[in-house]
């Protein structure tokens, strides 16, 4: 599918950064940054056009009219102006832009209106024609910050963020970097939406309105392919959903092959796209993944509004529970596993506090290993991956 294509090249974009001294300090020509941008979106499997490039002051650069479209030739999106600011010149017809900055603005469309804060983007890379480092190539920054955003039906907002930020580590080349996210307030009405049935499970429920954030750490060793991930959603009044990946195999090499396979495979199917990312994602070793599940009031919510719908109580639908779930698990073919489950989620049924489901295997697992097991025995999974389920612990 078509996230394929951009998941494979803006994952690399998004996880790294890249630091340069600028050394020129003649005019930059602008045309060849905007190509540099172009070879960089055309790696992520993207078009990036704009109807002027012009060089303002030396060293700023004004794109008017962007637009970056999909390999489809659908339009993603499309903006009036865009300023690159600070642009200099480095080794081997590379740049590095001192500040990207989308201005704000506002739309609207069947009813709609979207109100846009703006966005910046912090000592960006654009790499020259001949780099040879797939990470350079991707195009790699020191940070992000998206400003609020906002969508209203009419005068009634339904969605609103706070805005984002992103920063990350310098990129040498066999190196580790760091980066952290930061997703800050958003808020959803569910009272303002269309669907007539959404709305009134998420009153009965108590969650007309939901407010939550996101936040998130990890750290890519580019010379071991080691990577990982630490992520929290936090729904307020809710629950909060916490997730640790690591995982081995992401090395240069497969990020030169993804970039390949975007190159090779536009014109291709999703299908076809999405095989060949498979195939390339059989490089990856899973090292350990955990999902914990902290209720904050959801589940009894859940539980109460299954019951009010079954014309029953809480008690009766927790019972129904545990009595079903082990027939569906007796399909995995592991008793022990099937009988640690159902205690587990039992437990938690009856006392909300935490439910958790990892992935440890002893060593890091080949995820074709995982899927010729999965192919040939597929209750076999369970113990190669070492999965395990526990409940308020």
């Amino acid at each position: 599918m078509t996230v394929y294509r951009t998941l494979a090249s803006l994952s690399v974009a998004s996880t790294v950064l890249f630091a340069l001294a600028p050394q020129a300090l003649a005019d930059v020509n602008a045309d060849a940054v905007f190509d540099g941008l172009k070879r960089q979106m055309a790696l992520q499997g993207a078009q990036l056009a704009a109807e002027s490039v012009e060089l303002r002051g030396g060293d700023d650069i004004v794109l008017s009219g962007v637009s970056v479209n999909a390999p489809s030739g659908e339009q993603a999106f499309k903006i009036d102006m865009i300023l690159l600011e600070d642009v200099a010149e480095a080794d081997n017809g590379a740049y590095v832009i001192g500040r990207i900055a989308a201005p704000a603005f506002t739309s609207e469309n069947d009813g709609y209106t979207l109100a846009f804060e703006g966005a910046t983007v912090e000592g960006y890379y654009v790499a020259g024609p001949e780099e040879t480092d797939p990470i350079a190539k991707a195009g790699v920054y020191r940070g992000v910050t998206i400003g609020g955003i906002a969508v209203a039906k009419g005068s009634a907002p339904i969605f609103t963020l706070d805005g984002m930020t992103a920063t990350m580590s310098e990129y040498k080349p066999g190196g580790t970097m760091e980066y952290d996210v930061d997703v800050k307030d958003f808020t959803v009405d569910f009272n303002q939406i269309d669907d007539p049935k959404t709305r009134a499970a998420m009153t009965e429920l108590g969650y007309g309105t939901l407010t939550g954030r996101v936040t998130g750490e990890g750290m890519w060793n580019t010379s071991t392919g080691e990577a990982s991930m630490v992520q929290s959603i936090v729904i307020d009044e809710a629950a909060t959903l916490n997730m640790d990946v690591a995982v081995g195999g992401y090395t240069p090499e497969l990020v030169a092959a993804l970039q390949e396979m975007n190159a090779q495979m536009k014109d291709q199917s999703d299908e076809a796209v999405g095989l060949a990312m498979l195939g390339l994602m059989q490089q990856l070793q899973i090292g350990n993944i955990s999902i914990e599940l902290v209720d904050d009031s959801v589940t009894g919510r859940a539980l109460d509004f299954v019951a009010k719908q079954q014309g029953t109580n809480r008690a009766n639908i927790i019972a129904q529970a545990k009595g079903t779930l082990p027939f569906a698990l007796a399909q995995l073919k592991n008793p022990e596993f099937a009988a640690k489950v159902s205690a587990a989620v039992g437990a938690f049924l009856d006392n909300p506090g935490t439910l958790k489901i990892a992935a440890s295997p002893a060593n890091p697992v080949p995820v074709a290993q995982i899927m010729a097991a999965a192919m040939t025995a597929p209750q076999s999974v369970i113990d190669v991956l070492g999965v395990t389920v526990s409940a308020n612990e």
